[in-house]
């Protein structure tokens, strides 16, 4: 094949790949295109997981109607007149590539007016053809992209599904709502509202809003000031982290700003994690949001297409700086010291949250029975449930080690038993019981419990409703991201309801979203904690229980639920052999 020049067309559709990997990335390019315009409120529509539909409003200057030519043009931008300019950008567009590159690929509509004209444009792009026309508009600039990558079919094949999707715009408007609190940020998905700041300036109430009050209440404020003497460059860095109790198995939650821009650095990531040393179990990550900023000749941002990575004059000083920022911060919260080992499933700790409200007392279907919201160690009466047949021998309990282990003695030697492990089995299987015999019973409160979540929980939450129904939850949509908790299972007597929510949808979240995965969520985020110290009766009744359970080896999530030592092995341990 000959040599040749690329027609303008292709040439526009390699460039908008570049560009544009999803719907999230056309969603960031103009956000962005919004914040260099001064805009003090951006809104963002999309249906269809953004296949279908993305709108960006935003009420900054505006493009003047002599310039409007220019606006789907590739490299024509007002933000960049010299090379030179490159060393100390001050926007976060630069390569004028994003209307052009956004309308290779879709359907592309401009209504926009400068802020002193009297008078707005609307423009069209619909297969390279620009159409241009006057009309009365705000000031500002509306941007929609309809049927995305409807001439590029390769590129729709490899999209996820609209939840995906959905999500990963939610997190790119959370992260510039982060970055720039000053900003009112809205986002509706499908005709719901899903996120709304204020514009305030307080970085705390929009990091409650982006992560839900709930998760707030445990993180920390950060900051701190470095130097980077070589070049007579400050590094400030200000922000929230996790207190070590709330961790997740991802480190996806790390959430990182240079300068105003969302970054993806592992070195940075790296920093945040190591000021975690000896305060997380292994495999463990932090939750962070960390807005670092330096002079703009300190930092180069036209590394990577998407200008999703910077690179550093000095980047061991950074390095530094972030993790001295994020120690200090520990330290100043008194979180100096290694955390205990409370991991659960769901990433999760006993100690996950403090709530300051009490919670409601539940009452049982049916009955006038109130239950004690400080017992957390419910276990039902063993003589409500019929004969089953016995899958372990006749244990005996004999104490507990670690308020995590319970001891016990057989005929066989001695067993260590896992309390969380074994009462997450024990759980599992009654539910399921419950289940095939259509008999779930529900705790309800006469006066309700709100639950605040984040825009990503409560969406998820929607999803899954008829699945918590199932299980015996009666939860209804109280307000944006609020619901009002009227009933819960029996099972979950005792357990913080936000807390029981949240473990929920984490485990569900990494699921198929069945009523199985339900059933494993529900009996993992209303086990026994470890950490938690049992009376003998209780202990009891918990081996009791697991004797008769299918499966007492391991628990739904495969964890392993007992050791055994026979007594041949403790002899040869103590050289009696």
């Amino acid at each position: 094949m000959p040599i040749q020049v690329l027609p303008d067309d292709v040439v526009a559709r390699i460039a908008a790949g570049e560009a544009v990997e999803r719907p999230a990335s056309a969603v960031k390019e103009l956000i962005e295109n919004a914040i260099d315009a001064g805009a003090t409120s951006v809104h963002v529509e999309v249906s269809g997981g953004g296949r279908r539909l993305l709108r960006v409003s935003d009420n900054g200057t505006g493009i003047r109607s002599d310039e409007t030519e220019l606006a789907f043009k590739r490299h024509a931008t007002s933000k960049l007149r010299s090379a030179e300019e490159l060393q100390a950008l001050k926007t976060l567009g630069f390569r004028g590539e994003a209307l052009a590159s956004l309308a290779a690929v879709s359907q592309a509509t401009i209504i926009t007016r400068h802020r002193h004209e009297p008078m707005g444009v609307m423009m069209k792009s619909i297969d390279g053809i620009i159409q241009h026309q006057p009309i009365g508009a705000p000031a500002g600039t509306v941007v929609t992209i309809e049927h995305l990558f409807y001439n590029t079919p390769a590129r729709l094949k490899f999209l996820k599904n609209d939840s995906t999707e959905k999500r990963h715009i939610h997190w790119v408007v959370a992260r510039y709502a982060m970055a720039y609190p000053g900003i009112s940020f809205v986002l509706k998905q499908d005709g719901r509202e899903r996120l709304h700041t204020s514009g305030s300036g307080d970085l705390a109430d929009v990091v409650a809003t982006a992560f839900g009050l709930q998760t707030f209440k445990n993180m920390v404020p950060v900051t701190g000031v470095d130097e980077a003497r070589a070049y007579r460059a400050r590094i400030s860095v200000e922000g929230f982290i996790s207190r070590p109790e709330l961790n997740r198995a991802r480190r996806d939650r790390i959430i990182l700003f240079v300068n105003g821009r969302a970054i993806q650095d592992s070195a940075l990531s790296h920093a945040v994690i190591q000021a975690y040393d000896g305060l997380l179990k292994t495999g463990s990550f932090p939750l962070a949001v960390l807005l670092i900023v330096t002079p703009t000749d300190f930092v180069d941002v036209n590394v990577h297409p998407t200008k999703a990575e910077v690179r550093f004059r000095d980047p061991q000083q950074v390095f530094l700086a972030a993790q001295r920022a994020v120690r200090e911060g520990l330290q100043a919260s008194g979180e100096s010291r290694p955390a205990p080992d409370l991991w659960s499933e769901s990433g999760f700790t006993d100690e996950y949250l403090d709530y300051a409200r009490p919670e409601p007392n539940w009452q049982r279907f049916g009955t006038d029975e109130l239950f004690d919201d400080g017992d957390l160690s419910y276990i039902p009466d063993l003589a409500e449930q019929p004969a089953k047949p016995r899958t372990l021998p006749v244990l005996r309990v004999v104490g507990q080690v670690g308020a995590t282990y319970i001891v016990s003695e057989g005929p066989a030697g001695m067993y260590l038993i896992d309390q969380n492990a074994a009462h997450e089995r024990i759980l599992y299987e009654e539910i399921c019981e419950e289940l095939a015999a259509d008999r779930i019973a529900s705790l309800r409160s006469d006066e309700s419990q709100t639950l605040l979540l984040s825009p990503q929980d409560a969406e998820l939450l929607e999803k899954v409703g008829g699945i918590f129904s199932a299980l015996g939850f009666e939860v209804e949509v109280f307000g944006p991201n609020t619901f009002a908790v009227r009933a819960l299972p029996t099972c979950a007597k005792g357990v913080n309801v936000a807390d029981l929510f949240l473990r929920m949808l984490e485990r569900l979240r990494r699921s198929n979203c069945e009523l199985s995965d339900g059933v494993a969520a529900l009996a993992s985020a209303a086990a026994l904690r470890r950490g938690q110290i049992l009376p003998e009766d209780e202990m009891r009744g918990l081996i009791t229980k697991l004797e008769r359970c299918p499966n007492p080896l391991t628990s739904p999530s495969g964890r392993r639920v007992l050791i055994h030592l026979s007594s041949e092995q403790l002899a040869e341990e103590f050289g009696r052999g």
